[in-house]
This record gives C-alpha cells, structure tokens and sequence, in this order.
C-alpha cells in the first residue's frame, strides 16, 4: 500500500478518523506492515507486545484464562490497547488465520492518546467502563460474536425420554408431562432416536397402526447430536446441511441432555429475548426465574450500543418483565385465589418505561366478597420474590406487601373518591400512579372498571388543573451553557422527563384515554387534535433523547458499580448530544406553556 492508501484504511477506522493531518502524519511514520503465521501468540500474560495490531487480512482469536474464546478480530479490527496503557493483559491474543497486520509503535500510539482527546476517551471508556460500545458496533460483526457462541450458551430444552420397548400411547403420554412434541428413544444398540408429531402422522396415524406398539418401531436412528461446548454455528449448520429443526445435545460421556431447536439458535441470534422469554416460561421456581431475568441487562447493553430506540428497548423489557410477574404470580399463589384478584404494575412499570430496575410499584385489587387477609401472606412472599429477582422495593412502600396497596374493589373505589374529592399531594402522587396502571395477572376487568371509575370522577376543570400544575413543578434550565463548567450536573428526569410525562399524563386524563404508555399517549393526543402534528412530533423526539441520555448514564454507572442517578454531567457530552439535549429542553419548555395554557394553571394558586 502506498502512503495514501495507509491514509485512507486507518481514517475509516474508529478513532483513527478523527487524528489531525499532522498526527495521522506521525502515526503513518511509525507503522510497519506485518506478517504472522497461523497459531502465532501475538500477546499473552507473559508476553506483553510494544505495538497496536490493526488487522488487514487474517484473523486473530482472543482467549481468557479458561481458555474459552471470548472475541475473534478480523479485517479492519484492532488490538490491543489495554497491554499498551496498563503494560499487562489477562488474556491470549492467538493467530487463527495467517495474518497480516498494521503494527504501530507503543510510544508512538500513547503519544496520539496524549495529543488527541477523542482518541484518547475513546480507548480510557472502553477500558473504564467495560462497554465495548463503538468496538462492538464497529469492529464486531453480529456474525463473528454469534460464531463464538456456544451450545450452552443457548436454551436447552429439557428432553422426554423413553426406552426403546416403551409402548407408544406411554410415550406420548410422558411427552405432554414434559410439554413437548419431541420423544427421544433410548437404544441398547442403535443409541438415541425421535419421534416427532409429524412422523406420528405419516408412521400411525396415516397407516392405521396400534398405540400399543414399542416406539423403536416407528423412531428414526440416529439422532444427530451435538455436545453443549460445541460452537453454536456449528449446530446450525447440521440443522441447514440436514434440512432437520432439531438435535440433540449431549455431554463430554455421550449423555443426553436435552434438545436443541432451530428456532432458539436463531433467536439466539436475535439478542437471546426468545430464550429469555422461554425460560420465563417453563421456570418452575424462583430460582429459574433469576436464572432467566439475569440477562434482562446484557440485552439492554447490546441494544443501546446498538442505537436501537429507547422506546422499543423499553417495550422489549416491559414485556419480558410482564412474563416476569406473571410467572411468578402463578408461582405464588393457590390456583383457587389466581382469578378473585388482579395483580397490576404501576407508575414506569405501568407505562411500560422502566428499562433499569429501579423500584417497583405493583398492587393487588381483590374482588368484593372475596377475603382480603387471605392472600396478604403471598403477596408479601411476591415481594421478597421480586427484590430477590433484582426489582428494588420502593421507597414509599408501593407494594403489594403493604396492606394500603392490597386491598378489595370497593376500598380502592374509596380511595379513588379520596384522592379526588379531597385531594392533597400524595392524593395527587397516588392517583397519577395509578392512572399510569396495567394489568399483569389475574382478572383484568377489575382494574378496567376502576380505571373507567377513576375518568369518570376525575372530571372537574379545577381538580384537573391542580393535577397538571406540578408539570410545571421543576425547573428545565433554558440553554444547556448554563451547566457547562463547575455547575454540570442536570437532573434530566426532573427537568424534562418528568415535564412531559406528567404533562401527557394530564391532558389523556382529560381526554379519558386509557392507553398508558407516554408515546402512544401523545400520538392519540395527536389524532384527537389536542396536541398540533408538529408538536406530538416533537415531544417523541425530545422524550427519546433525554431517556436514551438517562439510559446512557444508568448503564455506566451500573458498569462502574456506582449508584444509579438521573444527575447527567454535561461536561461528559460530546458535541452532538449537547446539541440534541439543548434542543429537547427547548421543546419541553414549549410544552410546558402549552399545558399551562390548556388548564389555565395561571389562574390558580
């Protein structure tokens, strides 16, 4: 490559692009060209490398101390930036494919760090605060990061297992205890075979053949397997080489241990919210269900960095969430006591906004007749459940496990009545929590009742108009300059989170709409011509930005084991989302007056 080509291949890679002429100039002159062959260990803990590797051709596997591969580097990839500033690595950098590679010099690649401050935050936030962020978006493609995945790593079904002289109507019998369609036949002598639902149909009952009959006689030999260390590409590829849904996963001794399906490898693919959401599914206790909701923070991750839109990670996690309580609502309780109450969420949880497991706000609403006292015992197991599962409980004990928050219809219905006719500040806090209330378990219409009971009622100019006042309650700074140098800490749910959602909140009050989610709140508001098109507009862009930033900033305080805070240091923004924050609370503060206008709150006091 000529001098200007080199130019060129580093300026696209990331942050190589952003060095000034004279500096890519020095880095230009202190990079050599390199030729490594295959099984070479470029980088290990007992032999530290004085250069950055940027790949041209070639692959190069990184492994931990377990010797599990933890990351694959291809074209265009670079490495490794840790073993230069801290003179030390845990892990073994091995060639995969011969290799040739850009090598710049140590003291060369630190001097960039200290001439460049983009460089530099780029490599110290990688290392800080453990997202690969831009390194996974940029670097990693979804294919190499699938391809180091393994078996285990994927949902294993649990396997129904027979022995070969096992009658067949016994079989099936055992398969709808196990909740499947798939029938594994253990051979003395042809090892493990299936029966699926469709060889059912072509070898019985299409044929006309007896029940009775011993399922070797109809299982197809041998079932492909596949051992749960394997690499999770490579069961693919048995399953599209063989046209089959299914193998199955054995352990090192040749064990069954469960079955694998198409659809989970693919899902797992898709950011792992299928396994999830099917281990939810099939928990049997509390412990499965930690198990399950322990990964809720690795999709969150990977979809941020992925710059998915916070309102699609939210209604991702909502929903995973929802199955969460469900699962555990039925886990909890008698069957006899499931369909006499209705389990409900409320406040984020209810509008289907809370991402990071904050606090939790959930209720039990039992029928009128029904006794109360009897399910005050699990609902305070539910609540031991939940902080157990990661939900924090709420600093104004919002639960279920408060006798206030779990009581009958009629007791809710005078709550209700309470709230409004002689409302003081946590009348209105509670009844803005439950206006934002959904339904996650158990008879739904009890909520759906109190819901039309609480529009109804709330019908009152003045009331409304004290309810929308606290819109208005925080400050929302009027230029984001205000908070660059000493003084660069905003509080971004106070000063525009909690403006248009209390906002919003109000106006569908009014408007009796029973959605609860924000953005769909504002788009019915849209539709009723309530809110200008170019307003609604508008207010989904500004809440998107400021909950992307309040995200941004949970998860790196959840990386740097700090406590989580909607305090957002300007000073940490770059350039673009100042901008984009700036433009937001501009937004929020034009909402603000159209609120004000709407409910007159100039008029009150």
């Amino acid at each position: 490559m000529s001098i200007q080509d080199q130019e060129i291949f580093l300026s696209n890679i990331h942050p190589f692009g952003h060095l000034t002429p004279s500096q890519m100039s020095m880095c230009l002159q202190h990079m050599d060209i390199a030729y490594y062959p295959k099984d070479t260990i470029l980088i290990s803990p007992n032999n530290i490398p004085n250069t950055f590797f940027i790949i041209i051709k070639g692959s190069v596997f990184e492994y931990s101390k377990e010797n599990n591969l933890i990351m694959d580097y291809q074209s265009e990839d670079s490495f490794d930036s840790n073993s230069l500033i801290y003179g030390k690595c845990e892990h073994t950098f091995k060639v995969h494919e011969e290799l040739i590679c850009y090598e710049i010099d140590k003291k060369a690649f630190l001097s960039l760090m200290e001439k460049n401050q983009e460089f530099k935050d780029f490599f110290l936030k990688d290392l800080v605060n453990k997202i690969k962020t831009l390194k996974d978006k940029e670097y990693t493609s979804e294919l190499s990061s699938f391809m180091i995945a393994k078996v285990q790593d994927t949902l294993i079904h649990e396997a129904c297992i027979v022995e070969e002289d096992t009658k067949l109507i016994d079989a099936i019998e055992k398969s709808m205890e196990f909740k499947t369609s798939t029938i594994i036949v253990k051979s003395k002598e042809l090892g493990y075979g299936i029966i699926t639902d469709s060889l059912l149909k072509v070898k019985v009952l299409l044929q006309g053949r007896d029940l009775t009959i011993p399922v070797k006689d109809i299982a197809i030999f041998p079932l492909l397997t596949i051992q749960k260390d394997d690499y999770l590409f490579e069961a693919l590829t048995i399953l599209v080489k063989r046209n089959i849904k299914r193998v199955g996963v054995v352990n090192s001794s040749g064990e069954m241990v469960g079955i694998l399906e198409q659809i989970d490898i693919l899902s797992h693919f898709a950011n792992h919210t299928y396994v999830i959401e099917s281990k939810i599914k099939n928990a049997k206790n509390v412990e499965d269900l930690k198990n399950a909701s322990k990964d809720f923070l690795d999709i969150i991750t990977s979809l941020q960095a992925k710059g998915v839109k916070i309102y699609h990670i939210s209604n991702l996690i909502g929903q995973l969430n929802t199955k969460v309580y469900q699962k555990l609502y039925s886990l909890t309780l008698p069957k006899e006591l499931q369909d006499n109450a209705c389990l409900i969420v409320m406040g984020s949880e209810g509008r289907n906004e809370q991402i990071i497991k904050t606090d939790q706000d959930n209720a039990l609403i039992v029928k009128d007749g029904v006794d109360v006292d009897q399910y005050r015992p699990y609902m305070k197991q539910l609540t031991d459940d939940l902080i157990a599962l990661g939900y924090p409980p709420c600093e104004g004990n919002i639960m279920v496990s408060n006798p206030a928050w779990c009581k009958s219809f009629s007791d809710f219905k005078s709550d209700i009545v309470k709230w409004i006719n002689n409302p003081d500040m946590k009348s209105y806090l509670d009844l803005a929590i439950f206006i934002d209330t959904f339904s996650v378990a158990g008879d739904k219409e009890l909520l759906i009742s109190l819901k039309e009971y609480v529009f109804n009622k709330a019908q009152n100019d003045l009331f409304l108009a004290y309810f929308a006042k606290s819109t208005t309650a925080f400050e929302t700074p009027t230029a984001i300059s205000n908070f660059i140098g000493k003084n660069s800490l905003i509080n971004i749910k106070k000063a525009a989170i909690f403006p248009i959602v209390q906002g919003i909140r109000s106006l569908s009050l009014k408007e009796k709409i029973k959605e609860t989610t924000t953005i769909k709140r504002i788009k019915i508001l849209e539709d009723r011509k309530i809110i200008e098109k170019n307003m609604a507009a508008e207010l989904v862009e500004a809440f998107e930005i400021v909950n992307t930033l309040r995200l941004k900033n949970h998860l790196e305080a959840i990386n740097n084991a700090k406590p989580i805070s909607n305090e957002i240091d300007t000073n940490t923004l770059g350039k673009i989302e100042r901008d984009l924050l700036k433009e937001s609370l501009k937004i929020v503060n034009e909402f603000k007056k159209f609120v004000s206008y709407i409910f007159k709150l100039d008029k009150i006091y």
